[in-house]
């Protein structure tokens, strides 16, 4: 069993067992890896690496057996075709998934960057090369593939850029692929020369709203921090980051927030917190009310769900659909991870006060730790966050010019906020 960092924290340990809960109640077999996105629901291999990744992140993987992670894996890798590389599970149906944005080959990727880390995690490797993927090590092709990004659609683009991110990060150090770091470097000399300064983010230059640019601009972050590659413009980054959040405390400008929404957000502000020191009493205000926002979203099996008072079914994949207010694994995996990360600095919120852990390999979930005690949050740093917003109404106002439509990038249009569920 994980250890809380101190016997004060009772109600992180209440927090986390609650998640366990839900966890195992999705689970269809007893002592298998068969998992459901939600409780009675259809088996799908989605479920089965979030409640992977829950575990670890709680430190409840830890207690499985050799033989049990060695048992997981290879559940995992059953799925893989042996001729593409993809993790072909149940869910993924041709003639459901028909949508122009959300095509196959972009689920087919989404679920092959899910399944990666959760393979990691249990101490395996995929069964096969990712052979779909080694089309990216060409610099002719990968060239003509970043040139083609459409910047209208930031969010959409910036999950297209982790997984060539995350798998040309997997051909570099897993199947040792030569080529694999010429093709990263020109990955991210293209992204640097494409950045707006004005945000830090792409596409906010014309294309689209600041609020879908940073939806989409934490997907190919995550590979910035995991290469170490110097971040540009990281106090425009927060400056947005900030704007976003809504009176509620979540991170949607039109209030509810979103488990993708809320953590693209949090993301960005804890990785820029540790960066930089610009806005800090504010970041961490920020986070505290993000954190109230996220346990209110937490239901009484102990899940959570991606927004309240809202069906969820992801990305079109009807297998992992689930009623409003009722939990689904999904967004239990996003809500958790985003908890963890508030938790390396609201290092004073009992509640989040657990030895959480992240992905170990270049993945949405990985996340580099710091010593947190060695970030303690003392008294003083309180009471400054709490005495500049006393003193400061600026983010207050922005808020309110932001609904009113006359924020950063102009009135938000529900259309530039379409097609979310990425993850």
């Amino acid at each position: 069993m994980a250890k809380l960092n101190d016997a004060s924290a009772e109600s992180a340990a209440t927090l986390v067992n609650n998640t366990i809960r839900f966890v195992e109640s999705c689970r269809i077999t007893p002592g298998k890896w068969r998992f459901a996105s939600s409780p009675a629901g259809e088996e799908t291999l989605y479920a089965s690496t979030f409640a992977c990744m829950i575990l670890h992140y709680t430190g409840h993987l830890a207690e499985l057996s050799p033989a049990e992670k060695e048992a997981w894996a290879a559940y995992l890798n059953q799925w893989q075709d042996s001729a593409t590389g993809y993790f072909n599970g149940p869910e993924l149906v041709p003639e459901e998934i028909k949508s122009r944005k959300h095509s196959f080959e972009h689920v087919s990727q989404h679920l092959a960057a899910h399944v990666l880390p959760a393979l990691s995690l249990l101490g395996a490797k995929p069964k096969f090369p990712l052979s779909f993927a080694h089309t990216f090590l060409d610099l002719n092709y990968l060239q003509q593939w970043l040139d083609a990004r459409d910047w209208r659609d930031a969010w959409l683009e910036g999950n297209n850029l982790i997984f060539v991110g995350q798998f040309l990060v997997h051909l570099r150090d897993v199947e040792r692929q030569p080529g694999a770091q010429a093709a990263l470097d020109l990955y991210f000399d293209w992204l640097d020369a494409h950045i707006d300064p004005a945000t830090g983010l792409w596409g906010s230059n014309g294309f689209c709203s600041p609020v879908t640019a940073l939806y989409g601009g934490y997907h190919q972050l995550i590979v910035y921090y995991f290469e170490n590659r110097k971040v540009l413009y990281p106090e425009r980054l927060i400056d947005v980051a900030l704007s976003l959040q809504h009176a509620d405390g979540g991170f949607h400008p039109d209030g509810g927030g979103g488990a993708c929404e809320d953590t693209d957000t949090v993301d960005i502000l804890v990785n820029m917190y540790k960066q930089v020191n610009y806005k800090r009493p504010q970041i961490r205000r920020a986070l505290r009310r993000g954190l109230h926002h996220i346990l209110q979203r937490q239901m009484p099996d102990g899940g959570f769900v991606y927004r309240l008072d809202k069906p969820f079914v992801h990305m079109g994949i009807q297998k992992t659909k689930s009623a409003a207010n009722h939990s689904n694994l999904f967004p239990t995996w996003f809500r958790i991870h985003t908890l963890a990360l508030i938790s390396e600095i609201l290092t004073d919120e009992p509640v989040i006060r657990w030895n959480w852990q992240f992905n170990d390999s270049c993945s949405m979930g990985w996340h580099r730790q710091w010593d947190k005690s060695a970030h303690a949050l003392t008294w003083a740093d309180r009471q400054t966050e709490n005495l500049w917003y006393a003193s400061n109404t600026a983010g207050k106002r922005l808020q309110a010019v932001y609904r009113r439509g006359r924020g950063i990038g102009g009135r938000v249009k529900r259309r530039m906020l379409g097609g979310g569920n990425h993850g």
